[in-house]
């Protein structure tokens, strides 16, 4: 079993023992792939793992685009695939490339970090941007999840990936106005 596998049913155990959705981090990896189809391990490490802290603690941040939630987000995040991976004994380099993706996932950085970003919002565009903006209206919450909506398109790095969310960010925002 290589490494992305054991990471990925690591997160699926987590998830399944927790109540949480693995589907998210499966369409991160996914969009990861599209965007960059040489990535290396430690990018798909982390698109399986960038949200994994959830699987502990729960969704406690609520979506929240606060930078200390999201800082605090991503070093929980990262601190929980580092344990697992010195466990399995991986190459040092890998598990700090990796650590380095996910402490950068939610605005991008580097070209890698980027990507991660870009594959992250994909997976939410296409997963529950839909149905979180019906929620939202029916909820009387419009004008709140637009914002939402603009920060996470807003965040999405190459034109690619904008080409790809627009649609999705389109349906989202007209589903609000209904």
């Amino acid at each position: 079993m290589s490494l992305l596998d054991k990471v990925e049913q690591f997160v699926i155990n987590a998830c399944s023992e927790n109540h949480s959705d693995i589907s998210h981090h499966q369409k991160t990896v996914y969009w990861i792939k599209k965007l960059k189809p040489e990535a290396e391990e430690a990018l798909l490490i982390a698109g399986m793992s960038h949200d994994i802290e959830r699987a502990f603690n729960g969704d406690w941040k609520a979506g929240s685009s606060d930078p200390a939630k999201l800082k605090k987000h991503q070093e929980l995040s990262a601190d929980e695939i580092e344990k697992f991976l010195e466990k399995e004994q991986a190459p040092k380099e890998l598990i700090e490339k990796a650590i380095n993706l996910i402490l950068h996932h939610e605005e991008g950085g580097t070209e890698d970090q980027n990507i991660l970003c870009d594959a992250d919002c994909l997976a939410y565009f296409e997963e529950k941007s839909i149905k979180k903006a019906a929620k939202a209206r029916a909820g009387g919450k419009s004008e709140e999840y637009r914002k939402k909506l603009d920060y996470l398109f807003n965040r999405i790095h190459s034109l690619e990936a904008r080409q790809i969310a627009q649609p999705l960010y389109d349906a989202s925002k007209k589903e609000l106005r209904s």
